[in-house]
């Protein structure tokens, strides 16, 4: 099944959409304007309107007036709640198949406002809902008033005209200052990550708290406090001009317009009744003005975030099916070159050319300085990089595609790594004996009550949490384990417990192991050694009679026994 790219648009109606809109607009207009019609006739007292069953019918026209826009409304939310559910899900999709490298350049921030701009919609229903009543009984109140007194009404009109036109311009204005306000709380959802990951440091370093506070957080506030305040007091102030516009209007139709004989006194009852239903539709438009530019903002939004996490090498969503851990033999990398680019597609850092191949049961440890590549490496070992050059063969078998395949190859554990809040993987704790076992091995089984799932997800010391990933990871079954740093978080004692007892174990147990480590002290337990340094493997030492010391590793020698 392929991934279908996600064209998200919440601004853009359906045909269907719009002949369901028109289909419930004219008998809606219709039953609402005879609301008007009965209640005008009324008041003039005429004979007509003035029998005993008039009741009945004014009352049926509200009845069905209502169960009309129920209707309407009921299928409107249908199709608004679906869009945006559905929009979720697929937001999530992609971000979880946007490539590592997308991800790192455009900020995970991203996703927080995404689904913030998602939930703006939610009142979309009832907006288009008060914009179709109100147009359609804007456009039925003036056609009355023509009917009325033509001229009067084509005052009215161009009163309406030049607010509209403000508006226009107004609503334009206020786009730009919501657009400049969301791209704040972008910014101020950074810091939001920033506080809650770097908790720690934050605290123990004033200067740091005091910067983010005084320099970033506070000025993002205020700038924010002041466009906010600006965009919703323009709202306000176009609302009270409306209404005090209208009382002006009113004014008119009782003083001026009978004074210049464009209406007679009779005439000033309707014309003022048909005003007042008029103010309703009129006040909706003006203060929906302020949400519709919400919207634009949001759907530009959300279009930009599909756009610019979208995955133009999608593969098929369905996986192989791993049969079992016997079908890996070896993975070999063949001139594997990555390359970092800024924003201006200009190279920053890159590894290569790499070649190496990896044999079931190896132990390999990478070894090396800061920047010197094994992150990257690892990154494209995992398919978390997706290599600028070169081919990675599986099993001696050219033509395998090796994104589609690696997920059932290799289990990993990386430096800043993370325990789920729920279980997503195919396994379950409860009545496992495996998993039992796995806490003994790992003496977690005195600090995990039990094999409920909950046990195993609360709050961990940084090398417990470690060793809760790595039950976890032999748990998956998979051949390949992938370790980034795995001991550094252990204290001397386990860390010593690992290399010489349950990185042997996994090794009987036909399991390889990469692990990223400078733990030299047990270099000895690797069947090979392999050092990087400016993106490249500058040396591989095989571990012969199980003895490599640091210093033959700085040497370049390898030491036998």
């Amino acid at each position: 099944m392929e991934f279908k790219k996600y064209e998200f648009n919440m601004l853009k109606l359906k045909l269907k959409n719009i002949i369901y809109i028109i289909l419930y607009t004219l008998p809606n207009a219709v039953l609402s304007f005879g609301t008007l019609y009965i209640i005008n006739n009324t008041i003039a007292g005429n004979p007509a309107f003035l029998q005993g069953y008039m009741w009945i019918v004014f009352f049926s026209v509200i009845i069905y007036s209502y169960l009309l826009n129920i209707i309407f409304q009921k299928k409107l939310n249908q199709y608004t709640y679906e869009i945006l559910y559905e929009t979720e899900k697929n937001i999530f999709k992609q971000i979880l198949r946007t490539p590592l490298i997308t991800l790192e350049k455009l900020g995970s921030h991203r996703f927080y406002t995404t689904i913030e701009d998602i939930r703006i919609f939610r009142s979309f229903s009832g907006i288009v809902t008060h914009t179709v009543n109100s147009l359609s009984m804007l456009i039925l109140c003036l056609t009355y008033m023509f009917y009325i007194s033509f001229y009067s009404a084509l005052i009215v009109l161009g009163l309406i005209v030049v607010l509209a036109a403000t508006f226009f311009f107004v609503i334009k204005s206020m786009t730009k200052k919501i657009s400049i306000l969301r791209k704040k709380n972008e910014n101020y959802y950074s810091y939001v990550h920033d506080v809650v990951k770097g908790f720690k440091e934050l605290k123990v370093d004033r200067n740091k708290r005091d910067n983010l506070l005084n320099k970033y957080l506070n000025p993002n506030r205020d700038e924010s406090k002041e466009l906010d305040y600006k965009i919703n007091f323009i709202s306000l102030s176009i609302n009270l001009i409306s209404q005090y516009g209208l009382y002006a209007v009113i004014g008119a139709i009782l003083f001026l317009f009978p004074a210049l004989n464009l209406i007679s006194l009779a005439q000033v009852g309707p014309y003022v009744i048909t005003l007042l239903f008029m103010s309703g539709p009129i006040n909706n438009l003006i203060n929906m003005q302020h949400m519709y530019s919400q919207y634009i903002v949001s759907n530009a939004r959300i279009k930009k975030f599909l756009k610019d996490f979208a995955n133009e090498d999608d593969k098929e969503d369905t996986l192989p099916t791993r049969d079992s851990k016997n079908n890996f033999d070896s993975v070999e990398l063949k001139d594997i070159c990555f390359n970092y680019t800024n924003n201006e597609a200009e190279d920053v850092f890159g590894i290569g050319p790499i070649n190496l191949k990896i044999n079931r049961g190896e132990v390999i440890f990478i070894i090396g300085g800061n920047g010197s590549g094994k992150s990257t490496f690892i990154n494209i070992l995992t398919g978390l990089y997706q290599p600028s050059s070169g081919n990675i063969i599986l099993n001696d078998q050219s033509g395998v595609d090796y994104q589609l395949v690696k997920e059932n190859l290799i289990a990993a554990i990386f430096t800043d790594n993370y325990l789920f809040s729920y279980n997503y993987d195919n396994y379950s704790l409860e009545q496992n004996e495996m998993y039992k076992e796995l806490l003994a091995i790992m003496e977690m089984d005195n600090v995990v009550a039990d094999d409920k799932d909950e046990s195993a997800r609360r709050a961990f010391s940084k090398g417990q949490s470690k060793r809760m990933s790595m039950i976890f990871s032999i748990l998956e079954n998979k051949p390949v384990l992938v370790l980034d740093e795995w001991a550094a978080d252990q204290d001397p004692y386990f860390r010593k417990y690992f290399y010489e007892n349950v990185l042997t174990k996994l090794k009987k147990e036909g399991k390889t192991i990469i692990a990223v480590t400078h733990d030299d002290a047990y270099f000895k337990h690797a069947d090979r050694v392999l050092k990087f340094d400016y993106g490249k493997i500058v040396n591989e030492f095989t571990v012969k009679g199980g003895v490599l010391s640091a210093k033959n590793v700085r040497s370049n020698e390898v030491l036998s026994e």
